[in-house]
């Protein structure tokens, strides 16, 4: 009896160190997502109220390993309080982390201090390095083109939150193992009421 109720001891302590294990590198793995409203985009006005920002994300988890997380903003410039895209904007995308400092500008990217669209919709891609608060600004330098252009200097902002993400399959792996070192402690508990039965029979007889 008391052989048994040891081996259950250093049975369970070995699952429980196992289950550590699984812990420690689905963790040392985990990739990153982003929390936005995926799926039903954000919708804000510029400060001056010239045109309203729809902004739709799109999130794709880096590698395994990776603690990038692959984002793409869909951003329709659109006239205010109407779902019509607005034609030729001079704009910029930008990225600022939870201190306030800019961590990407699509502008800049081509050097230039602002960008031109004209169809009123654009796709911005980027890669974040690390977790944390965003803030994604939309920033409108003007309106028209040429002739029509009418200079402004407005933003729409904002706020994103990269998280890191916990893998379904680890969290099936781990209740496995929980579930596996219950049934194995149950089927030990069995056994040593079993075997306290036979000796109480044991030592009934004359």
């Amino acid at each position: 009896m008391a052989s048994s109720t040891r081996y259950a001891m250093v049975l369970m302590m070995v699952l429980a160190a196992t289950v550590v294990v699984v812990v420690t590198s689905v963790l040392a793995t985990t990739t990153t997502t982003v929390f936005a409203q995926e799926g039903q985009g954000m919708r804000q006005t510029t400060t001056d109220g010239t045109l309203d920002i729809l902004l739709e994300p799109t999130w794709n988890p880096g590698s395994p390993g990776s603690a990038e997380s692959q984002a793409s903003f869909r951003v329709s410039f659109l006239n205010p309080g109407t779902d019509t895209l607005h034609e030729h904007q001079d704009y910029d995308f930008r990225i600022l982390n939870s201190n306030g400092e800019q961590v990407f500008s699509a502008a800049r990217q081509t050097n230039q201090p602002l960008l031109h669209n004209v169809p009123g919709t654009i796709t911005v891609p980027y890669t974040f390095q690390e977790m944390g608060d965003y803030t994604i600004e939309v920033y409108l330098g003007g309106t028209g083109f040429g002739p029509t252009l009418i200079p402004t200097d407005e933003t729409a902002k904002f706020n994103v939150v990269v998280t890191p993400e916990f893998p379904v399959g680890a969290l099936g792996a781990i209740a496995a193992l929980i579930g596996t070192a219950i049934v194995l402690s149950r089927s030990s508990s069995s056994n040593n009421n079993s075997n306290s039965n036979r000796s109480s029979r044991f030592r009934l007889r004359p």
